[in-house]
């Protein structure tokens, strides 16, 4: 009878450290794995808004105004976004800001506005994006936000990249920034879904382990017997 309750007693602490140890690991994991998706994610919205940004002209936009919406150099910058834009599925919205001399960021293009004026920005409007240091960052090198926001347009994870004052003789100035936008929504159920996957395989693994430490402990038992 002893024997019987000390060979249960080894059982039940068997199994209770190989759950520690899988689900060590398995929260190691899911870290780890989150971080490197998040990186992932994060880099290649900068790639996109980087090589986006070298196909507009700053010279081209840097002037517009309130009211230059429906004109066609506005239209045709416009045009221009949609159709690089239009080449990742991912991406909801593609505009243009600018960073005034006091620091303010506003709206030059919203890629939306002919479609949806009242839902979208207008040339001069003050961005209320969190992003900020991002943007100002971005008028040296692509970034991007570090975590969902959400403004009266909607939540998004942002990237941003800087415009030359000219696509084909650049003089090396930063006349604007390019920023596009992903859901917020796709964006963490895209890193969820990455990290449930390392939970459910986690899972699984205790699950198969502990399963197998009573199986083979009551094959002893039996043979003892």
């Amino acid at each position: 009878m002893t024997g019987t309750c000390s060979k249960s007693t080894i059982l039940w602490v068997s199994a209770i450290v190989v759950i520690l140890i899988i689900g060590s690991l398995t929260a190691l994991a899911y870290t780890s794995s989150t971080a490197a998706i998040k990186t992932s994610v994060r880099t290649g919205l900068e790639s996109t808004a980087g090589v986006m940004a070298t196909q507009i002209n700053g010279s081209d936009v840097i002037m517009f105004k309130a009211g230059d919406e429906v004109t066609p150099k506005y239209l045709a910058v416009v045009k221009k976004l949609r159709t690089l834009r239009s080449m990742n599925d991912h991406i909801l919205n593609a505009y243009i800001l600018k960073v005034n001399p006091d620091r303010s960021i506003t709206f030059l293009v919203d890629d939306l506005y002919p479609d949806d004026p009242q839902g979208s920005a207008k040339i001069g409007e003050l961005s209320t994006a969190p992003d900020s240091m991002e943007i100002f960052s971005a008028l040296s090198l692509p970034t991007s936000s570090k975590e969902p926001y959400t403004t009266k347009y909607g939540s998004f994870m942002s990237a941003y990249a800087p415009i030359d004052d000219s696509v084909g003789d650049s003089n090396g100035n930063t006349n604007a920034v390019l920023a596009i936008d992903m859901s917020a929504t796709d964006y963490t159920d895209y890193i969820g879904g990455k990290g449930n996957l390392i939970l459910i395989t986690g899972l699984i693994s205790i699950i198969i382990a502990v399963g197998a430490i009573f199986w083979f402990g009551r094959k002893d038992e039996q043979k003892s017997e």
